[in-house]
């Protein structure tokens, strides 16, 4: 019987926990980034929303500066009524200050509804940055507990590897070429446990000789999947 296959259990579960410890390692500075982009996507939005904001004001300036304008066309018009040389001269300047009248009334409207816009726009970017500001906070708290984990889960990651290359000596030298292209390929999957006759990795079922070739303790790597092979003793 090899004695290489009573030490691939074991080097699966120490695959399987190192693999498990290097996620909780990533998963980190993953959550950070996928906040940091959050913050991006709102200080976008903030950006936006100021550009607005902008355009918004102008329009309203334009209308008021054009109101102001309307209202000195009909002072103006007021003054020539009052110097009306006739009736029809007289009629003529009165239509048009009632329709100057009637386009400030509409521009006023106008008016106010820009300013309630501009109001707005400037409580959507005070809201905004508030997000900011607690989308921030959250980076900052995630990134402490990062750092107060990141040190005892790289220690366990030393032990682990440790243990595993003490148990990788062992491997016959003639599939350890094989062996470490699986690592790299399928991670802590390089290894797949037997049950029920087939194959944990990819459920190929295992051939009548295969499984007579693991009850007599040889290594044997997958037909479908490639992987190594092991079966646990019951």
């Amino acid at each position: 019987m090899d004695k290489t296959t009573d030490l691939l259990p074991e080097m699966h579960q120490l695959h399987q926990k190192l693999e498990a410890v290097r996620n909780q390692l990533d998963r980190g500075p993953r959550k950070i980034a996928a906040q940091e982009k959050l913050l991006s996507q709102k200080q976008a939005e903030r950006d936006t929303l100021k550009e607005s904001l902008t355009e918004l004001r102008k329009a309203a300036d334009g209308k008021s500066l054009q109101l102001k304008s309307n209202e000195a066309k009909i002072q103006d018009l007021q003054g020539k009524l009052n110097a009306a040389a006739s009736n029809k001269e007289y009629q003529i300047i009165s239509s048009q200050i009632a329709a100057d009248n009637m386009a400030n009334s509409v521009l006023e409207d106008e008016i106010l509804e820009a300013l309630e816009k501009v109001d707005k726009r400037l409580q959507d970017i005070e809201a905004t940055e508030e997000a900011m500001k607690d989308q921030e906070a959250q980076i900052l708290e995630t990134k402490q507990q990062v750092d107060a984990t990141r040190d005892g889960l790289e220690e366990d990651a030393g032990k682990l590897e440790a243990e595993l290359a003490v148990l990788e000596k062992e491997l016959p030298a003639a599939m350890m070429d094989q062996y470490r292209r699986l690592v790299d390929a399928h991670g802590a999957s390089c290894l797949s446990e037997v049950e029920n006759d087939a194959c944990t990795a990819c459920y190929a079922i295992v051939a009548p000789q295969e499984k007579v070739h693991l009850n007599m303790g040889k290594v044997m790597f997958c037909r479908s999947c490639g992987r190594i092979m092991y079966q646990t003793k019951s």
